[in-house]
């Protein structure tokens, strides 16, 4: 008996993780009032959405509260309606945040796709204080959430004494859809619960499954409704006021421009930028870098984070490349006269336009086309004798172009083929990538071979061809998971005109074996234990690069809790990077690195979090150490505070400093470094309309040489006590951000932002952190005040008032 009771049960789940739920929408000849109160008759006659079931700690168990959700639609919009009961409503997580951030409060989201196909979900998610936040979820390997994507729509919330009550009114403008006289969209609703760390879906989502957008329920009974005509502008205007103390000047600026949405079918978007302002972005953070590769940096621009889930294809395109730095500003010092210096030159160039173009449509295929221009960048030269000056031209009007297509295949599988092409007017210079990604799966999802390649062709007259591949076979399902892939760069593969990549010449091979536990047990809520292998090799000379065989684990306890650790044999390894030159390489000795991160219970109003880590070379006596603390304070409803303080120290690191004309002498010096980094960041909520967010970084970085070794053919040193140039750095850069938002209508905003900047670089290594923090308080300053407003003009609004 006891097994038949097992066997049922299993047969039982077999079923509910298989079947798919289904709600369906009533048609509403009113519209609903968003107040944040379910009083409407509608709700009498619809069926709601109910029996939740937990996606964490315990998934498939029935929810621990009750909710409800009804669906409405009539000719403009899907009405969302949720009573979600709480039998403790004052232990509601219910704290005010600025849009698109829920932090540690409770939260309500629904999740629809359209086209019922698990590919593309567009979710609209609201906390107990009403505020809205909205993302894509986006089919990959494991699925993923763009929250970048912004959509205008309406919501009201209540927490009353049975719990709290969420309204939503979604516009059609905000969906695309096909149009077909019956539709059958693909539907999921979450709910999270703070206090119990509980996250629940309406429709099961079975974590032993990658992937969860497919994972979803059915909403039916909407019919005869047609796509809208999706166009919108966004005109604003910019002011800025510039304080630059370095060279006592004060700049006033204005700017205008316009963005504009239009829906050209009802899968397909055009979105269009004229004259774009980014001047209240957050500032980079800025880095000391000592290393042969370059830094990343974030995308924030919004025009490129939104929407561009199509253009992330095989790795080809960094959107930062667009209005970066002049490729030519180099040159300047090339044109330099006797007694000229550079007064000027532009750290980026000055973007007219962008367009781009994106969609897929009900048979699966997507397009994705992106186009930006810049114009001609000058740096000015000055004689300092006669006080003269003269431009040079440091990058000509430029035209970037990214064009994608995407085809959807069974079982959540795809294919797809990118270009990115860089042209400039009257030049010769030019890059154009050309690749293609796919990923194919098994009718289970359990096995997935997925892989990436392609070309490079770029130069002046004499143009360079290179080429990529990788390949992954990987079982992604499961507790028991494992893959091993395969990478291969030629050496002149280059896509960093348009793209982003560390390294070429490369040959890698990585395996890994996974275990997955998502089901509390004892103490645990869930875990996870990994073991993984990598073997690197050059292309050219074919050589062993280094080895590394790992563990990595993470668990998180039954009170939210958690633990990672990590550690890893390094072999030896022949570094071709590092020197600069093609051929040669510097040798480093076999060590071993580890790394542990603890962390409170995050949904608390204070929860901390603190790691550690560090490597070793014994052999070279070289070591060095990573540790940090962070801190989250959410004090009363709207105030929150976050702090992290990082400090990297290194002792006997060997690294190049610089090599003679013939490229035959390179020289490598053993140093000390350190790194402090203090980031403190506050945000003020008054309402759900209205935020403050300032946020102040401090970051020094110094390097201390302390011997010079000349490097030889086969990788070791031997020192070089005539060396004698000075290549000690001290670094530090300090910046405030600060922000005021109001967002007084749908979609539109005023800003009013303060930026404060500096950065100081010297060539001796200042090792006493207030001596360096003295250094930014007497360093020349940079402030700029700005103040914006844009504002949202939907067309289907404006021929509603006519009307």
């Amino acid at each position: 008996m006891k097994f038949l009771h097992i066997l049922l049960i299993v047969c039982l789940s077999t079923t509910l993780y298989a079947q798919k739920k289904n709600v369906k929408a009533t048609y509403i000849t009113s519209p609903l009032k968003i107040d944040g109160q379910l009083n409407e008759e509608y709700y009498q006659q619809g069926e709601p959405a109910t029996d939740f079931v937990q996606l964490q700690p315990y998934n498939g168990r029935p929810a621990m509260q009750r909710s409800e959700v009804w669906f409405f639609y009539d000719q403009s919009a899907v009405y969302v309606g949720a009573m979600l009961y709480d039998t403790a409503p004052d232990s509601i997580n219910n704290y005010l945040t600025e849009r698109d951030n829920i932090g540690n409060s409770d939260y309500f989201g629904v999740y629809i796709d359209p086209y019922n196909e698990g590919q593309l979900s567009y979710g609209f998610y609201i906390t107990p204080a009403g505020v809205q936040s909205d993302m894509k979820a986006i089919k990959s390997d494991r699925d993923r959430e763009d929250g970048n994507w912004d959509a205008v729509w309406e919501s009201n919330t209540q927490i009353t004494d049975d719990g709290w009550i969420v309204e939503m009114r979604i516009p059609y403008s905000a969906l695309r859809f096909p149009d077909q006289p019956v539709h059958l969209w693909g539907v999921n609703i979450f709910r999270n619960i703070r206090r119990y760390n509980s996250n629940n879906t309406w429709n099961l989502i079975d974590r032993n499954i990658s992937g969860w957008i497919h994972q979803q329920g059915e909403l039916s009974g909407i019919e005869n409704i047609k796509p809208p005509t999706r166009l919108s502008f966004t005109p604003y205007l910019a002011l800025y006021v510039e304080e630059n103390e370095e060279i006592d000047k004060t700049d006033f600026t204005y700017k205008g421009g316009l963005d504009m949405k239009y829906g050209i079918n009802e899968s397909y978007t055009l979105d269009m930028m004229l004259i774009p302002d980014f001047g209240q972005i957050q500032s980079d953070d800025r880095q000391l870098n000592l290393g042969p590769y370059e830094i990343y940096y974030a995308e924030r621009r919004q025009f490129f984070t939104e929407g561009m889930e199509l253009f992330d294809r095989a790795d080809v395109f960094y959107s930062r490349r667009i209005g970066s730095r002049p490729k030519f500003a180099g040159n300047a010092n090339d044109e330099l006269e006797e007694n000229e210096v550079i007064s000027d030159r532009p750290a980026e160039t000055q973007l007219v336009n962008a367009t781009k173009i994106s969609g897929r449509n009900k048979n699966g295929f997507a397009i994705g086309f992106l186009n930006a221009m810049s114009l001609n960048s000058h740096a000015t030269l000055k004689d300092t004798l006669n006080n003269t000056s003269r431009e040079v031209l440091i990058q000509p009007f430029t035209n970037y172009n990214v064009s994608v297509i995407d085809k959807s295949l069974k079982n959540n599988s795809y294919v797809s083929l990118i270009n990115t092409n860089m042209s400039m007017y009257d030049n010769s210079f030019g890059a154009n990538v050309t690749a293609t990604e796919f990923q194919i799966r098994d009718k289970s999802l359990t096995y997935a071979i997925s892989g990436k390649g392609g070309v490079s062709h770029r130069g002046a007259e004499d143009k360079e061809t290179g080429w990529f591949g990788e390949v992954e076979l990987a079982k992604n399902s499961g507790k028991w998971q494992f893959g091993i892939s395969q990478e291969a760069y030629h050496k002149d593969y280059n896509p960093n005109d348009m793209g982003f990549l560390r390294r070429n010449n490369l040959f890698d091979t990585d395996t890994y074996i996974r275990f997955n536990q998502i089901e509390p047990f004892g103490i645990f809520q869930s875990g996870m234990a990994q073991a993984y292998f990598k073997n690197d090799m050059v292309m050219e000379p074919w050589d062993l690069r280094a080895q590394e065989l790992g563990v990595y684990t993470e668990w998180r306890f039954m009170n939210n809790y958690g633990f990672e650790v990590r550690g890893e044999w390094m072999s030896e390894e022949h570094n071709y990077d590092e020197t600069r030159v093609e051929g040669r390489y510097l040798y480093k000795p076999q060590g071993y690195n580890f790394n542990m991160f603890v962390h409170s219970d995050w949904s608390k109003k204070f929860s901390a979090y603190v790691y550690f880590g560090g490597f070793e070379r014994p052999d070279r006596n070289q070591s060095g150490n990573w540790m940090g603390v962070g801190l989250d304070w959410n004090i009363g409803q709207k105030l929150a505070l976050e702090y992290e303080l990082s400090c990297n120290p290194e002792t006997n690191d060997y690294g190049y400093v610089s090599r003679n004309d013939a490229e035959d002498s390179i020289y490598i010096a053993q140093r000390d470094l350190n790194t402090i980094e203090n980031v403190l960041e506050m945000a003020y909520t008054f309402n759900n309309k209205l935020s403050l967010r300032l946020r102040g970084r401090h970051y020094w970085s110094g390097a201390e040489n302390k011997a010079f070794y000349l490097l030889q053919d086969d990788g070791t040193l031997i020192e070089e006590p005539d060396y004698d140039d000075n290549h000690d750095r001290n670094f530090n850069s300090f910046n405030v951000d600060m922000v005021l938002r109001w967002v007084f209508a749908p979609g539109s905003e005023m800003t009013l932002g303060w930026k404060n900047s500096v950065f100081a670089q010297a060539d001796q290594m200042v090792k006493d952190y207030n001596d360096n923090m003295e250094i930014i308080r007497n360093s020349p300053q940079i402030n700029t005040v700005s103040f914006k407003v844009l504002y949202y003009i939907d067309y289907n609004s404006l021929i509603k008032k006519r009307i």
